[in-house]
């Protein structure tokens, strides 16, 4: 069968036709193969140098926002990240303490004033902030320390003397100048006081602390009520016929527990017609009753 040429003929134009359609397809699957990679290579990385350039030169597009072809013009602004901006502490120079009471950490208090805020006095414990001017880090009977930021700060009194200072602004009190007391002793431990001055004298909170130094008073490791010292012989305590040595328990029956206690309940004798203070004094329970009229 092979010896007939024409037969031989078309078996080699069928295996050159096999070649060449094999040879096509290969080459059709390359080039399929070359162009979807490409296609799919392409868009990540247009994607990508978008976002770059778009992180990185966003502000190119302000020329376009500026001359806004459909409408009004408009300013494109970069964006700034905002830090929260920390309350400035004021100067010591304005802070004047005026007071203190001493004694376990939970019972200690410090008075000030604030120069910047006329007549404005105000009574902190320890790890409290003093107006905006610190923390309150220190109490003693003769200063405090206030801590700014990473630095601790000593105040004393005004006249540096804090323990006698009170003494002697009594004493240095002018001989002419009129009594100021406003009570009256009409008994042994009764006395009438003037509701006038009264008002007058509790018009100003903190002057309880003031007018004499308060000290927290322990008996067998509890405290009872409050030690009193230093009394201004005109002020608040030496008018009620308070003495240095005694020892405030009680007012109309509130224990007198800490400083904030005895403010509130002194604070009431503006609004009653009859008070009694208990007190200690020379080891003997006293009971000191006031009318005011």
């Amino acid at each position: 069968m092979f010896d007939n040429p024409l037969v031989k003929f078309r078996l080699v134009n069928y295996l050159l036709s096999f070649l060449i359609l094999l040879a096509v397809l290969l080459l059709a699957r390359n080039i399929v193969d070359i162009s979807f990679s490409k296609k799919e290579a392409l868009p990540f990385h247009h994607k990508d140098n978008t976002l770059i350039n778009m992180n990185n030169d966003i502000m190119q597009y302000s020329v376009i926002l500026e001359k806004n072809p459909f409408g009004r013009p408009m300013k494109l602004q970069p964006i700034e990240g905002k830090q929260e901006e920390t309350p400035s502490l004021g100067p010591l120079s304005n802070l004047v303490l005026i007071g203190t009471v001493t004694g376990p950490e939970n019972l200690s208090y410090a008075i000030f004033e604030d120069k910047s805020q006329p007549n404005v006095q105000e009574v902190f414990g320890y790890n409290e902030k003093v107006f905006n001017y610190g923390t309150l880090t220190s109490i003693t009977m003769t200063s405090v320390d206030i801590r700014q930021d990473s630095q601790t700060i000593t105040l004393t009194f005004p006249s540096d003397e804090p323990i006698t200072g009170i003494e002697d602004r009594a004493k240095s009190t002018p001989a002419e100048v009129p009594q100021t007391s406003f009570a009256r002793k009409v008994g042994e431990q009764e006395y009438i006081l003037d509701s006038r001055r009264v008002q007058q004298s509790l018009g100003n909170p903190e002057q309880i602390l003031t007018d004499a130094r308060l000290l927290p008073n322990f008996v067998d490791g509890k405290q009872m009520g409050f030690k009193i010292s230093e009394v201004i012989p005109d002020g608040l305590y030496g008018s009620l016929g308070i003495k240095n040595g005694d020892v405030l328990l009680r007012v109309n029956g509130l224990e007198i527990s800490n400083p904030e206690v005895a403010i509130q309940a002194m604070s009431a004798l503006k609004g009653m017609n009859r008070v009694n203070l208990d007190i200690v004094r020379g080891g003997k329970n006293m009971s000191m009753s006031y009318q005011i009229r």
